[in-house]
């Protein structure tokens, strides 16, 4: 039997793809994370100020994750000594960004979401 994982060292590895994406997805603001990248390349405050009710720190975490499992990209730019990072998808993000569409698109007509 395969065993799936993502770049995490705090999870173990899945025997199923569809439950090693379904943990991935399940986490705290990476579908919307996902969604808003898809729309425009973001600056990290930009990201947050998109993203009401989350912290700075859950979002940096989600975004290490991410990018640790080539979904997104984090293009840093030096200005005047501050360096600034801007947030993309990757081709392998834009794919999984289809998927979560497929997914919100599904919610909307079949559970009762709040």
């Amino acid at each position: 039997m395969q065993a799936y994982t993502f770049e995490n060292a705090d999870v173990a590895p899945f025997s199923c793809p569809a439950e090693a994406l379904a943990n991935l997805l399940g986490r705290k603001w990476v579908p919307q994370i996902i969604e808003q990248l898809a729309q425009h390349n973001l600056r990290f405050g930009e990201l947050c100020r998109r993203l009401p009710g989350s912290t700075p720190k859950m979002i940096k975490q989600q975004l290490n994750l991410l990018e640790q499992n080539g979904i997104i990209t984090n293009e840093k730019q030096t200005i005047q000594n501050t360096v600034e990072s801007t947030y993309g998808l990757t081709p392998k993000g834009k794919n999984l960004f289809l998927i979560v569409a497929q997914m919100k698109s599904w919610g909307q007509e079949n559970l009762a979401c709040h």
